[in-house]
């Protein structure tokens, strides 16, 4: 495949490039591929669009095995596929919790015959399942501090510090910072307080065991800064990585009390105040996650939290960036190349030679607007529903070929 017309994010900048793929790598990058390497191969015009590497999302939940009536694999990374993401990291905390290695196999197994993008798997830490994590080596481990599906609660410190400790150093641990002990003090109120205190806690102990730890959906501005700012207010702290989600971005209090049942997340919405303090943090904020959590209407209503997000996530993105609230490169490093960095996937997040040939074709001008009935999720619903938005992924490359384009699935 060669793409030609190709305004491609390439090393931080927007260059004009034609691109050769060759057996899913990218072969070769130049201002025009001779025609001699390109006879006969397919070509994708990329005129109008901006091409980048293919979305990176570490934060998602696809409910196989045990609530596929929610989302499977095959409807979980054809919505990956249709918002432009073409590698997700799927969350130990499905009914059947992965915690130990044959179900981390099965998972593996199920995502071989299912998934349509590149799909890997955290393990779930519990109080005793240290062997097993170890048996495994997982590409990222996830602790739970706060009540979550499946036995993965993890409330003492000592715990904690076995799993930071047991783990490989330098693959992270990602930590659901939300503290149990606080919040059933505080009659189980997912407070501001009680992610701080979480955040406190897993950094202390991270740099007491000098690990890489990685901080997900912060939703305030004082978990950024616990997490990254060192004596002094320098931001040192290499080894700790922090993820914020769309929707604490772009909606709060107000928004969960409009869309009433279905406004309803772990961690929750939260004031208008604290979400515009969010934003002042932007540079410190390593990645962009969307805690896709899709739930059918009846489970929203009988209480589930949790909303979808990887149809919608770099769309809101594009749009900040047209109102002039995001720079392009933000969003692309945020969202391709520092996840890549921070999991280890090595050959993702760039286009450079010898890459594996994921990319996105962005198309920054496209209006549109969130229909539910149109996500190829199964739950079909949006807490951004009816949402006028600009910019949108409109083709994406997969492992060398064109797997989405213009609203389909191929």
């Amino acid at each position: 495949m060669i793409i030609t017309n190709c305004r491609a994010y390439i090393d931080g900048k927007i260059s004009e490039k034609e691109i050769l793929i060759l057996e899913g790598k990218i072969s070769r990058i130049a201002g025009r591929i001779p025609e001699n390497e390109a006879n006969g191969e397919e070509r994708i015009d990329a005129s109008g669009l901006i091409v980048v590497p293919g979305l990176i999302d570490v934060h998602v939940h696809l409910r196989e095995p045990g609530a596929e009536y929610k989302e499977d694999f095959v409807t979980g990374t054809k919505a990956a596929l249709a918002g432009g993401v073409t590698t997700v990291l799927d969350m130990p905390n499905n009914k059947v919790p992965t915690t130990t290695l044959r179900r981390l196999r099965e998972k593996e197994e199920l995502a071989q015959k299912k998934a349509l993008c590149d799909l890997r798997f955290y393990m779930g830490a519990t109080n005793d399942n240290f062997a097993e994590i170890k048996k495994a080596n997982p590409i990222a481990v996830k602790v739970y501090m706060g009540k979550t599906t499946g036995d993965l609660l993890i409330t003492e410190d000592e715990i904690m510090e076995h799993h930071f400790s047991n783990f490989d150093r330098k693959k992270p641990i990602a930590v659901h910072a939300e503290d149990q002990r606080h919040m059933e003090a505080h009659s189980g109120k997912r407070t501001e307080e009680a992610a701080e205190i979480a955040v406190k806690r897993a950094v202390t102990l991270a740099e007491k065991t000098k690990r890489k730890l990685h901080i997900a959906h912060a939703s305030t501005p004082q978990e950024i800064e616990i997490a990254k700012e060192e004596a002094g207010g320098q931001k040192l702290r290499a080894d700790i990585s922090v993820e914020t989600a769309p929707h604490h971005l772009f909606l709060s209090q107000k928004d969960a009390d409009r869309l009433k049942h279905l406004g309803t997340v772990n961690p929750p919405l939260r004031s208008e105040e604290t979400r515009k303090a969010l934003w002042k943090k932007l540079n410190d904020i390593d990645c962009i996650a969307t805690d896709h959590a899709p739930h059918t209407l009846e489970d929203k209503k009988d209480g589930a939290r949790g909303f979808p997000g990887l149809e919608t996530s770099l769309a809101l993105m594009l749009d900040a960036y047209n109102k002039r609230l995001l720079e392009l490169d933000w969003i692309i490093s945020r969202m391709t190349e520092n996840p890549a960095k921070i999991f280890g996937l090595t050959n993702l997040g760039r286009i450079a030679v010898g890459f594996q040939a994921n990319l996105t074709f962005v198309d920054v001008k496209k209006e549109w607007t969130v229909n539910g009935e149109e996500l190829e999720t199964k739950c079909k619903w949006s807490p951004f529903e009816g949402k006028k938005l600009r910019g949108k992924a409109v083709k994406t490359i997969f492992d060398g070929k064109l797997v989405y384009e213009d609203g389909e699935i191929i």
